[in-house]
């Protein structure tokens, strides 16, 4: 055979194995996705709550005190701004389901009265069916029933506790697996955890300063504006952050329809323009100064991983697979031995220079 053949045969055969036990691992994760799911948000917890317990414990509190205090604090802070939030943003979504109702009813008006020419009955179809397709999304990404309050209570009880022991017992565990390992492995599983952990608590204060830049600089423009439903829609678009590319597209469409029922086209342009602007100074500004290049990623990379992680695992899915990317890539570009010349580097994108 000649040597191309041979080469290319070695080549499928090894795809073809990596690829069968990436399959049976994602089947796996499928099966136990609850579990999955509950450890990778417990580890997204612990990494906001790791420094305050940090900080306890190097002032003389012992671990389990400082972990259980940590954990009441944070559900104190999120009680409480829940009292505070929660009445207006219930008047305030009701009031925006109206909205994008009256919104939707405009576009379907102007499909059929402006240039596009369509027919009612043609609209009718195309918007029944585009209806059809979000409910389907919809109940694929998550399981109807009892079923689902089951899984999330569970989901939710596994992540705290884990959380709790995370930040309780997480350097112990660590230096225990360490010691456990051979001489020309420790070192490297070291320096695996102590970057993604690193990456991981960067990835989720960073991706929270962006979502509240965004939030207060769309929130002061709408409200400048005479946009109304301003406290909702700029939470819409803090939370929004956190599904990078994607959520910042579908927030700023829900405040561009708020813009155009209430104000008209000009209001919508002026929003539009005020979103653009503003994204465009997150890419240029914001992020870099926020991440720096240790959590920069490529946008198609970003956009892929969001749409990837929500096909597979829903809304929980495309709020995680961009962090996991993040830690990975951080990982491997540490543990390779020329980082500039990696296959991970081309997941931060090109160089502008």
């Amino acid at each position: 055979m000649p040597d191309w053949l041979v080469t290319l045969g070695g080549i499928s055969w090894r795809v073809l194995a990596i690829g069968a036990v990436a399959y049976f691992a994602f089947q796996l994760l499928r099966a136990v996705s609850v579990v999955a799911i509950a450890v990778a948000i417990s580890l997204f917890l612990a990494s906001v709550l790791w420094a305050p317990t940090r900080w306890l414990v190097d002032r003389g509190w012992r671990p389990l005190v400082a972990a259980f205090a940590t954990m009441v604090g944070a559900f104190a802070v999120i009680v409480g701004i829940g009292l505070v939030v929660i009445p207006q943003l219930v008047s305030g979504f009701a009031d925006l389901g109206g909205d994008l109702s009256s919104a939707a009813d405009s576009v379907r008006r102007w499909l059929i009265v402006g240039p596009l020419g369509l027919s009612e009955t043609q609209v009718d179809n195309y918007w029944s069916a585009a209806q059809e397709r979000l409910r389907e999304l919809a109940e694929e990404g998550f399981v109807p029933g009892a079923t689902a309050v089951v899984e999330f209570i569970t989901g939710t009880f596994l992540a705290v506790i884990t959380s709790f022991f995370v930040i309780k017992d997480g350097r112990r565990m660590v230096r225990m697996l360490v010691d456990r390992l051979p001489e020309d492995t420790d070192h490297k599983v070291e320096t695996a955890i102590r970057v993604g952990w690193e990456s991981l608590s960067g990835y989720m204060a960073g991706i929270a300063v962006v979502g509240l830049v965004d939030a207060v600089a769309i929130g002061l423009g709408l409200w400048i504006v005479g946009v109304p439903l301003v406290v909702p829609l700029s939470i819409l678009v803090f939370f929004g952050a956190f599904f990078p590319l994607v959520g910042a597209f579908a927030s700023g469409l829900v405040a561009v329809a708020v813009a155009f029922v209430n104000g008209g086209i000009t209001d919508a342009l002026i929003i539009l323009a005020l979103i653009t602007v503003i994204q465009q100074l997150e890419g240029d500004v914001v992020l870099p100064l926020v991440f720096g290049q240790t959590l920069k990623l490529h946008p198609l990379l970003v956009l892929l991983g969001v749409a990837g992680g929500g096909i597979a695992f829903g809304l929980v899915g495309a709020f995680l697979t961009v962090p996991i990317i993040a830690v990975v890539v951080s990982v491997g570009e540490a543990l390779s031995e020329d980082p500039e010349r990696s296959y991970f580097k081309l997941a931060r994108g090109v160089s502008s220079s």
